[in-house]
């Protein structure tokens, strides 16, 4: 066999693998764009979601203005409160959660609610001392 003969061949058979990488890379590509396309569109829908959550909060929010004497909006650290505004009307303290027509309770939100319903709650008033012996304790 002569030299060119193998050059031929060698050619040829690089070819071929390199044909062989480029189309499994190909499928990669493929794949990993429709991975991205897949997870852009549920990013999208969780977005969309979060802002109608959030405007049926706000509506519900003023909706409820009038009904009662006060209306007390909650603050927390946590990304998704368990409790948007608790709410006072004649005798009694209210907690409300507002959502989205159709929207599921979250456990979180479930576990208040089944708290409330089952009379564990208390009203507790912390004391604080400030600010040499700073100290939190249950008043008594």
């Amino acid at each position: 066999m002569q030299i060119v003969e193998v050059w031929a061949y060698a050619s040829i058979l690089l070819v071929i693998v390199l044909a062989f990488i480029l189309y499994h890379l190909r499928r990669q590509i493929g794949k990993l764009e429709k991975a991205l396309k897949k997870k852009q569109t549920l990013a999208y829908q969780i977005g969309i979601s979060q802002i109608k959550g959030d405007l049926s909060q706000i509506l519900g929010t003023f909706s409820v203005l009038t009904e009662y004497e006060e209306l007390i909006l909650l603050s927390t650290t946590s990304m998704q409160g368990s409790v948007d505004i608790l709410g006072i009307k004649d005798d009694s303290l209210e907690f409300l959660e507002f959502k989205k027509d159709g929207a599921i309770l979250s456990d979180k939100e479930r576990k208040i609610k089944k708290l409330v319903e089952d009379g564990k709650v208390s009203y507790k008033i912390l004391d604080v001392s400030l600010p040499e012996d700073f100290n939190v304790k249950e008043r008594r």
